[in-house]
């Protein structure tokens, strides 16, 4: 899940913009903390989404410090400390780059994936020794997307539904125990896993071609030309109707002082990421307030989407 959902600036309120910069730097620390600090480098705006929605639903007030860093030695910066699900979403965030590297790494014997997983070790293992559950959940469901990739399988909705399967489970930790809130948090996360997995197949369609690389899209044997004419529109209604579900979800959810910043990204960021997707025109967000160099260092299906 990189790379996809993003924040624009222009979008939020300088009070919100802060607020989401805040949750940012304060996962970024978390990483470091709570797994390790190469860790960092599978930092993304994906898991911040996941930790903002998870701290809001707790009802909390966040609290926040203010700390200079490596990146930004000149200014403080503020950073949200002390959040359970701002850790739980820094070792998520941690498990998923991990595994995903492991499998570009058996899947492709890919050398950068080797060193990601190096750098990435330490940390994967702390997660797993908090969040064992979530860890085999994660490995058992891209073992099923590999074995779909391996055997061709043509159905985008099948593959997508691996994926969406992991944010659905991401997006109900153990301490959210009210089962009508964990009903509408699964439906947000299973909707956003989905959304994100098409649009990165349609997103890698002409690379993949030229690459002879795995696309559900393409195991059909229809050409990315196809998809970028006559059935782009039944792209965009599949993308739109899993949008649409997301913010059915999101209206069902009490997000507290948050809901605005979780609804922007939800109705205009994502909507306009779409937008520029299906248009080829991917979006160049406006994220100079955010950490530079997001990386993501996995492979397969989401494996290339360094600056997207």
């Amino acid at each position: 899940m990189f790379g996809y959902v993003t924040v624009a600036k222009s979008q939020l309120s300088e009070k919100d913009y802060k607020t989401f910069c805040a949750y940012y730097c304060g996962l970024c620390r978390a990483i470091g903390r709570e797994c390790s600090q190469l860790s960092r480098l599978g930092l993304s705006y994906d898991i911040t989404f996941l930790a903002i929605v998870l701290s809001s639903v707790i009802g909390k007030e966040p609290e926040t410090v203010s700390h200079r860093c490596a990146v930004h030695p000149t200014k403080k910066r503020l950073s949200v400390v002390n959040d359970m699900a701002v850790d739980y979403a820094a070792a998520m965030g941690t498990m998923l780059t991990y595994l995903k590297l492991e499998d570009d790494l058996r899947d492709e014997h890919s050398l950068k994936a080797a060193a990601g997983m190096a750098a990435m070790r330490s940390g994967y293992r702390r997660s797993c020794r908090r969040y064992q559950p979530e860890a085999d959940m994660i490995r058992g469901q891209l073992a099923e997307l590999s074995r779909l990739e391996k055997d061709g399988c043509d159905s985008i909705d099948e593959t997508a539904e691996a994926f969406a399967k992991i944010l659905e489970n991401m997006f109900t930790p153990g301490f959210i125990e009210e089962d009508t809130l964990r009903r509408s948090l699964a439906w947000l996360g299973y909707n956003l896993g989905r959304w994100i997995y098409i649009m990165d197949a349609y997103n890698d369609m002409d690379s993949d071609m030229k690459e002879g690389s795995y696309n559900p899209l393409l195991a059909g044997g229809k050409s990315p030309e196809y998809y970028h004419g006559e059935a782009a529109r039944e792209i965009e209604l599949s993308l739109t109707f899993t949008l649409e579900n997301i913010a059915s979800a999101f209206e069902l959810i009490d997000l507290g002082g948050n809901k605005n910043i979780i609804g922007r990204i939800i109705y205009t960021c994502l909507k306009q990421k779409q937008k520029a997707v299906l248009s080829g025109e991917d979006a160049v967000m406006d994220n100079r307030c955010l950490l530079r160099g997001t990386t993501n260092g996995s492979g397969s299906r989401l494996r290339r989407n360094e600056g997207k």
